[in-house]
This record gives C-alpha cells, sequence and structure tokens, in this order.
C-alpha cells in the first residue's frame, strides 16, 4: 500500500513539472503602443482632395430625382382616375378582379382609341390602303382622281359655265392641265400631293413658271371660297390657255 502511494505522488509530480514547462516555452504576443516623440504630421494634397470632392464617385448625398413632366401627368391622370372610381362607387370595396379591371381600363381605352385611329387613316386615305398591301378599289377614289382619271372633264367645264358655277369651272380647267401632265409623264400624279409638289417634277422652266402662275389662280379662286363673275373666269381662262399653248 504504501509503495502505490508512492507511484500516485511521484506520477503527480512529474505530469506537473511538465505542464509547467509547456507553460514557460509559451510566448506572448507583444504588446506596442503608440509613440509619443518624433511624430510628423500628415500631409494632405489640397488639390487631389478637391477633386474627391468634385468627383460623383465619391459623392454619397442622398439626392432626390425631379420627376419628369410625363411622370408628373401620368400621376395627375392616375389621380384624377382614382377620383372618378370614388365618387362612383363611393365606399364600396372592389375585389380584386374590379380593381384589376379598374386599374387597367384607362390602358384599354387608350389601346382601342389607337387602333379606331389607324382603322380610319387606313380606310380614308388611299395611300395607307397602298400600305397595307392592297390595290385601291375604285369605290374608294377622291371625287378629284375620278374626274382626273375616268370623267370628260371639258364637258364638265361647259357643264359649270352654263350654270355660271364660275369657281367650279376653274377647278376642272386646274384638273385638267393635271391630267395632261400625268397624260404626258411629265409629273407623276398622286392624290396625297399638293399643287406645289409639282413644281419639282416640271423640268421645263418657262413651262414650270407658267404652271406655278395658273396654281396661283387656282389656289386664290378655288380655295378663296368666294364667288368669282364671269369676267374674272375669263381672266383664270386666259391664264390656262397660255399654258396650254407652251404645253403643246
Amino acid at each position: 500500500m504504501q509503495v502505490i502511494r508512492c507511484f500516485i505522488y511521484s506520477l503527480v509530480l512529474l505530469v506537473s513539472s511538465f505542464v509547467l514547462a509547456q507553460g514557460d516555452s509559451i510566448q506572448l504576443p507583444k504588446i506596442e503602443y503608440d509613440r509619443t516623440e518624433n511624430l510628423q504630421p500628415v500631409s494632405f494634397n489640397q488639390e487631389q482632395f478637391e477633386d474627391y470632392k468634385n468627383d460623383s464617385d465619391f459623392d454619397y448625398s442622398d439626392v432626390k430625382a425631379q420627376d419628369s413632366w410625363w411622370v408628373k401627368f401620368k400621376r395627375w391622370m392616375g389621380n384624377l382616375w382614382n377620383k372618378f372610381w370614388r365618387w362612383l362607387l363611393g365606399d364600396f370595396e372592389a375585389n380584386s378582379f374590379l380593381a384589376f379591371l379598374i386599374k387597367n381600363l384607362p390602358y384599354v381605352i387608350l389601346f382601342l382609341i389607337i387602333c379606331f385611329i389607324v382603322y380610319l387613316f387606313i380606310k380614308i386615305n388611299p395611300a395607307g390602303q397602298k400600305m397595307m398591301g392592297k390595290d385601291t378599289p375604285k369605290v374608294f377614289l377622291s371625287a378629284e382622281e375620278k374626274i382626273i382619271y375616268s370623267e370628260d372633264i371639258d364637258k364638265l367645264i361647259q357643264e359649270a359655265l352654263a350654270n355660271k358655277q364660275y369657281r367650279l369651272a376653274v377647278r376642272y380647267s386646274y384638273l385638267l392641265t393635271l391630267r395632261k401632265l400625268k397624260d404626258r409623264k411629265i409629273i407623276d400624279y398622286q392624290f396625297q400631293k399638293t399643287n406645289h409638289d409639282y413644281f419639282t417634277e416640271i423640268e421645263s422652266k418657262p413651262l414650270n413658271q407658267s404652271f406655278q402662275k395658273i396654281t396661283k389662280v387656282y389656289d386664290f379662286v378655288w380655295y378663296g371660297d368666294f364667288p368669282i363673275t364671269y369676267d374674272e373666269y375669263k381672266l383664270a381662262e386666259k391664264e390656262f390657255a397660255n399654258f396650254q399653248n407652251q404645253l403643246n
């Protein structure tokens, strides 16, 4: 029993010595303190500092962007639309489907209006029909096109004079001029063109000047929308006759 106690005591002493030896071998980090002697002030480059201040990458201020006029207009329209439905429905709470319908109804209405405008443009404008790849049917020809392509214009002039419709006679005379220019391929007649578009197509300078003159007479008489006398018609007829002589 005495031997066992001595053995245990020796073992404890041995382990304690080993632990103390390990503790002495551990190196603690060296603590360094700020020095207070031989300190030099840090210098800043003032120009570089100003560059940083003016650089947008270093601008951390929270600046709220101004709304554009389009955003303000949509917000105003949205508020007006919401007020309308609040006035119409009162305190009634719309379900999810009705709320979705109310929210998107303005876009549906706008889409339908645009479709209707496009439809009218294609329906009325012959050029729009050509853009859709369709030939212009006779039923959609304008009154001017019908006269130039298929009517006896000389007969129409005589009928207008017999009825003392001198403005109309001037109009027919001008349309007859356009037909003759078209038939001789001096101009490329198109309904959507203005009278002045043909000025650039008539290459002969004397003929061009004469055509511009009768165009002014026609614009003054027809678009002036006031009656003219027989004597005034004869003056206009003289200008058309001069142009016809140059054309021949």
